[in-house]
């Protein structure tokens, strides 16, 4: 499994990716998912993702992000989106295997830039169709992210049977679930975050501390590990 390329190399021999992720609708302004972003990056995270976001607020979203030093992941529904995406200079492309066909993978494998693919309801062989399709379109290769909700971790060890590099998708409030999936040979951890009840975004002490638990887990693993992080 060779890495991928999410702003820094993103694979077994690397620090987990952490991706803190946020919905559009729930920060309600574009000033508020600026200010996202800025807590996300006092957090350490590598990425942030952002569901529902209005075409409006994306060039000024990427813009901040780049200045932040993080990668910023949209989920992208068809090709227009896809190409649009492109033009604005995003560095990867975040589908959802329930919302896309063999066409939209294509197209964006086709951009030469990474596939993050939230495997959703995808049976092995829909899978094993999607890699092979994302390699004869493109060499910006394929991250696989199951959804996950307790350490059982159903359907992470299915992933990995998939040569590439793979990762798991958490709502949960700490860092128990990531740290199961890491020492599974989870390379990306997406974490759910949401507004707290006092209105701040974030809270970059508990990311921060989240971030440095994957790190440490990962660091036991071997003596292969590369730091490059964000």
């Amino acid at each position: 499994m060779r890495p991928i390329e999410l702003g820094r190399p993103v694979g077994l021999s690397h620090p987990p990716f952490i991706i803190a992720a946020l919905d559009c609708r729930e920060l309600g302004t574009l000033e508020r998912a600026l200010a996202a972003v800025d807590a996300a990056a006092a957090s350490r995270v590598d990425a942030i993702k952002f569901a529902r976001m209005p075409w409006a607020w994306t060039s000024r979203l990427i813009e901040r992000a780049e200045a932040r030093n993080l990668t910023m992941l949209v989920i992208a529904l068809d090709e227009d989106a896809i190409t649009r995406l492109d033009w604005l200079g995003a560095s990867a492309f975040y589908l959802v295997f329930d919302w896309s066909d063999l066409e939209l993978v294509a197209r964006a494998a086709s951009t030469g830039k990474p596939v993050v693919m939230q495997v959703g309801t995808a049976s092995e062989a829909e899978l094993a169709e999607v890699v092979s399709t994302v390699h004869a379109h493109g060499n910006g290769g394929i991250a696989l992210v199951q959804s996950v909700i307790d350490v059982d971790l159903e359907g992470l060890d299915a992933l990995v049977r998939h040569d590439s590099v793979v990762g798991i998708a958490d709502r949960s409030a700490g860092p128990a679930i990531p740290l199961a999936a890491i020492s599974r040979g989870a390379s990306i951890v997406e974490k759910r975050f949401t507004l707290r009840e006092d209105g701040q975004l974030l809270c970059p002490v508990e990311v921060r501390t989240v971030v440095r638990e994957c790190e440490q887990a990962w660091a036991l693993l071997g003596d292969d590990r590369r730091w490059t992080v964000n």
